[in-house]
C-alpha cells in the first residue's frame, strides 16, 4: 500500500512539526477514503485481469464477491481507526508545552481520551498541564525521551495516566525524533 509507505516516510524525518504531522495524516485519511469509495471499482477490475486457475489445484472454499469486497474494507477500516488513534501523540511534542501550558490543547485531549477510553480524561488533563508547564520538559525529545524522564525521576505514580499514555504510545507506533 503506497499510502502507508507515503504517510511512514513523512512521520520519520528528523524534524516533523505537529502542524506537518496532521497535514499528512489528513492526506493519508483522504486517500484512503477515496480507496475505500472506489474499492467496488478496484474488485471489478481486478477480476477482470485475473482468471481463476483451472486444472486439480484447490480452489479456495469462499471465493464470492461478497468477501472480495469485505476483506479490504475491514483493512482500510482498520487503517483509519488506528490512523485517528496517532492524533493522541500531539501532546507530547515539547516544542509546544510552553503554548499548551498557557492553552491547554482540549481537542487534542479529547481525541486521545476517545482512542484510548481507558484513561482518566480529568487526571490526565492536570498531569499533562504539570508537565506542560516544567521547563525540564520542554528539552525533552520525542515520546520515549518523557517516558525515561518520568521513569528515571520516579514519577510513575505521580503522573500514572501520562505514563499509562506514553507506553500506549511508544508499543503502538514508531517514535517521532522532534
Amino acid at each position: 500500500m503506497p499510502h502507508v509507505n507515503i504517510l511512514f516516510n513523512q512521520l520519520q524525518k528528523r524534524k516533523t512539526e505537529p502542524a506537518q504531522v496532521k497535514t499528512a495524516i489528513d492526506n493519508f485519511e483522504k486517500c484512503i477514503d477515496d480507496v475505500r469509495n472506489k474499492i467496488d471499482d478496484i474488485i471489478n477490475e481486478a477480476k477482470s485481469i485475473c482468471t481463476e486457475p483451472q486444472g486439480n489445484k484447490r480452489r479456495r472454499r469462499n471465493n464470492s464477491s461478497h468477501d472480495h469486497r469485505v476483506a479490504p474494507l475491514e483493512v482500510y477500516d482498520n487503517i483509519i481507526s488506528i490512523q485517528k488513534s496517532f492524533g493522541s501523540r500531539i501532546p507530547f511534542f515539547p516544542e509546544y508545552f510552553g503554548e499548551y501550558c498557557g492553552k491547554f490543547p482540549d481537542d487534542k485531549l479529547e481525541t486521545t481520551c476517545l482512542a484510548y477510553p481507558e484513561l482518566e480524561k480529568t487526571r490526565l488533563k492536570t498531569e499533562l498541564s504539570v508537565i506542560y508547564a516544567r521547563s525540564d520538559c520542554r528539552d525533552l525529545h520525542g515520546t520515549l525521551s518523557l517516558l525515561k524522564f518520568l521513569i528515571q525521576n520516579g514519577l510513575e505514580e505521580t503522573l500514572k495516566q501520562t505514563k499509562k499514555l506514553l507506553e500506549i504510545i511508544v508499543t503502538t507506533y514508531v517514535d517521532i525524533k522532534v
